[in-house]
């Protein structure tokens, strides 16, 4: 089974120098600089003998949460591409590949690049969990919950700017406005949709395991959330490609009408 074109153009980018990695250059720095400012001053031995562990390993896990969306979502948006990646519409509408196929290439890539970036950062993140402590399933949960919240963002950077990216200033305004809306203000009304809470409960030292209104693990809950809203963005960009390629499909026809009546 031949793999994905556009599988195969992430792992070639991702072994290439450019702009998309300078840019997690940065977001690296700012998760050395959380896991310094968390570490506990007072050495190991007052860590050991308090009743409580320090709190190093949640900060940089949400830290590597959220920068990893924000990657995301401008990559979504086309603000950056890896070195000799092609934007979306070039691969919808200049190649005869089956738009199923480029999407669920898209999908694929951008879980072959979030997994990258979540490499990149792991010595940051043992560190952290070897000063902390913890469980490695609630890790494992947190890397899941991770990858699955930047697959969402990556598709909604991806429908903003297939729907308004003509428009640039518009487009790198509504992408942040993304981040900042479901972060704070969804998910403090809905706690259960919040990478915060759930790396918070997951990784506490009295983790709780909640349940939502309708009684469903808020972890399960969490993962099926962005699971879901992440197949229904697809589905839109799919939709969103169909037309483009039916449009510009039809005013070829039309020029050629028109050439043949001349």
């Amino acid at each position: 089974m031949r793999i994905n074109p556009l599988v195969t153009e992430v792992l070639r980018g991702l072994n290439r120098q450019g702009k998309a990695q300078l840019d997690y250059l940065v977001l690296l720095t700012i998760q050395a600089v959380v896991l310094f400012l968390w570490w506990p001053k007072s050495g190991l031995g007052p860590v050991l003998e308090s009743e409580h562990g320090p709190d190093t390993l949640i900060a940089l896990v949400m830290t590597v949460g959220v920068t990893t969306a924000y990657h995301a979502l401008r990559a979504g948006a086309e603000e950056y591409l890896l070195p000799g990646q092609h934007g979306l519409r070039d691969w919808a509408f200049a190649t005869p590949l089956r738009l199923g196929r480029i999407v669920r290439g898209y999908v694929l890539g951008q879980l072959v690049h979030s997994v990258h970036l979540l490499v990149l950062s792991s010595p940051l993140l043992l560190m952290a969990f070897t000063i902390s402590g913890g469980e490695w399933q609630a890790l494992a949960w947190c890397a899941a919950a991770t990858l699955l919240q930047a697959l969402f963002y990556r598709l909604s950077g991806a429908l903003t700017y297939l729907v308004i990216g003509r428009h640039r200033s518009e487009c790198h305004f509504i992408v942040r406005t993304i981040l900042v809306v479901v972060y704070a203000v969804v998910g403090w009304l809905v706690p259960f949709t919040s990478h915060v809470v759930f790396t918070t409960r997951a990784l506490g030292e009295v983790a709780s395991a909640g349940t939502t209104f309708s009684g469903i693990p808020e972890h399960w809950a969490f993962v099926a959330l962005y699971a879901g809203v992440s197949m229904i963005a697809g589905l839109v960009i799919y939709v969103l490609l169909r037309r483009g390629r039916r449009a510009i499909a039809a005013s070829r026809g039309g020029r050629r009408l028109g050439e043949a009546i001349t």
